[in-house]
């Protein structure tokens, strides 16, 4: 059995458990994959939204430099009035200078910026950076207007150049910025457009932890990852972040949400596996026990019947000449061929149970008459086997309503597991008596007794203690106390077994009282 055991739990091993397994390893590791494809895929979205911010930023001044030429090349003879209209609409721009090839002063909007110490911050400007001049000209030559950022001033504010092309002269113009006007009014519009309800969008200077702008006025964050420069602000940061969740939070609640699953899925799979085990253990064990029952019937039939035969045959040749010799073979087949009953009548009673055929009347008993009469059928057996035998009766018991058939068997093979598993102590003492509802009778014993692990199989079809050779020593089919278990089922009563290994057992049928 035990060979038979190993090898389905190894088969059950190969084909259910380990895949279950190597599945789980490797979608446990694919979780932390996942969990990084997720932030991936997210950082990608959050920068393409920051990328569009600052598209449209840009897209802002490359129309207002657009409008700027064109209102230099309207050949009016003040173009003042209308730069100045034109920079009014725009509420972040400071002033718009400009400059020839050689970094020489032409004209300023507004006017008033033409004698400030911006003017000497921005020609100090423009001429450290002669290469990115250059390159502005160059894209311009090419029939493509491009913007740079050349720094900022003393007062923080940006400094964006580039070329216009008037009257066939390069004009190099520098727009004055205020970078916080340009972020919260300029640019908050198209911000709120995209943050909409799922999103916060902030604004950073360098250097410094807490934005100076933030989307949504309510929201205060301690600490956004994604961030990304503004490409016409030097110095300045967006940072954007999910409503409710985190990149991060969502990738974890993403992965808790897969990791429980898995674990789930495993958890029933290994369940399931679990009790397909047991079952089939369960069915292996029995087909053994039935096995052994098999053989063990075989054996205790072949034994009776060996000696009965044995000594009917010396009866017949005559080789038996005293009378006292002669009863006390008859004794000896007598004896055997009520053992060889009982071992008959208990397969009956066990196959009928199993078919559902077994019939019960019920009727008015009193269980002391059903035990006495019992009693009779097995005393001759006590006797000559050395046994003690005693009943101890109880009074003025209420009448229950019972099959005496199917209770007098169920005493009966107490007895007989009584006298089977004795051994130098052979006291058998039955007892009826009374309690609360119940009439109950009791058979105790002083023989080697029963495990508290094995307490709870010996109901069992079939099941044999296995403890100290048991199996082996003593004979039995392993039917008994599974018929008197079905009996008190069908009686709706119930039995109580204390045994101590070594000190004996006590087994108590207990029967509700009419």
């Amino acid at each position: 059995m035990n060979s038979s055991l190993r090898k389905i739990a190894l088969l059950i091993l190969a084909v259910i458990i380990l895949p279950v397994l190597v599945f789980s390893v490797f979608e446990i590791g694919n979780l932390r994959q996942n969990e990084k494809i997720i932030q991936d895929i997210y950082k990608n979205q959050l920068d393409a939204i920051l990328f569009s911010v600052n598209q449209y930023s840009d897209d802002i001044v490359s129309n207002l430099s657009s409008r700027i030429e064109n209102s230099l090349n309207d050949n009016k003879p003040d173009t003042v009035p209308e730069l100045n209209r034109l920079l009014s609409e725009f509420s972040a721009v400071i002033s718009l200078m400009q400059f020839d090839n050689n970094l020489e002063y032409l004209s300023s909007v507004p006017y008033s910026y033409r004698d400030s110490t911006l003017l000497s911050e921005i020609i100090t400007r423009l001429g450290s950076n002669g290469n990115t001049l250059h390159q502005l000209q160059t894209y311009m030559k090419g029939g493509y207007r491009k913007i740079e950022t050349i720094g900022k001033t003393s007062r923080d504010m940006q400094l964006i150049v580039f070329y216009t092309l008037v009257k066939d002269q390069y004009i190099i113009n520098v727009l004055v910025i205020d970078p916080g006007k340009f972020i919260s009014q300029v640019l908050d519009p198209k911000i709120q457009e995209i943050a909409k309800d799922k999103f916060y969008i902030v604004a950073y200077r360098a250097g410094e932890d807490l934005p100076f702008y933030t989307s949504d006025k309510q929201y205060n964050p301690e600490k956004i990852d994604n961030k990304e420069p503004f490409w016409l602000l030097k110095d300045y940061l967006m940072g954007i972040e999910m409503k409710d969740l985190t990149i991060a939070d969502l990738a974890r609640e993403r992965t808790k949400r897969n990791l429980i699953l898995v674990v789930l899925m495993d958890t029933v799979l290994l369940s399931g596996t679990w009790l397909i085990f047991r079952n089939v253990k369960r069915q292996v064990e029995l087909s053994q026990m039935k096995s052994d029952f098999v053989s063990n019937v075989s054996h205790e039939i072949r034994t009776p019947l060996a000696l009965i035969s044995m000594y009917i045959e010396t009866l017949e040749m005559g080789r038996v000449k005293s009378a006292e010799k002669i009863k006390e073979y008859y004794n000896v087949i007598l004896l055997e061929t009520s053992r060889l009953s009982g071992i008959v009548n208990r397969i009956l009673s066990f196959s009928q149970i199993e078919s559902n055929k077994r019939k019960y009347t019920f009727s008015e008993t009193v269980i002391n008459e059903v035990v006495e009469n019992a009693a009779l059928t097995f005393r001759y057996s006590l006797e000559n086997k050395g046994f003690r035998y005693s009943f101890e009766p109880g009074e003025d018991l209420p009448v229950i309503m019972a099959d005496r058939e199917s209770i007098a068997d169920a005493f009966v093979n107490l007895v007989d597991n009584a006298m089977k598993y004795s051994t130098e102590n052979k006291d058998i003492t039955v007892r009826t008596g009374k309690y609360d509802n119940y009439v109950f009778v009791e058979v105790e014993d002083h023989g080697i007794g029963i495990s508290d692990k094995n307490q709870k199989f010996i109901f069992d079809k079939f099941y044999r203690v296995t403890e100290m050779n048991l199996a082996n020593s003593v004979k039995g089919s392993g039917l008994g106390l599974a018929i008197v278990k079905h009996i008190m089922d069908i009686h709706k009563g119930s039995i109580y077994v204390k045994s101590t290994p070594g000190s004996g057992s006590l087994f108590r049928l207990s029967f509700p009282v009419k």
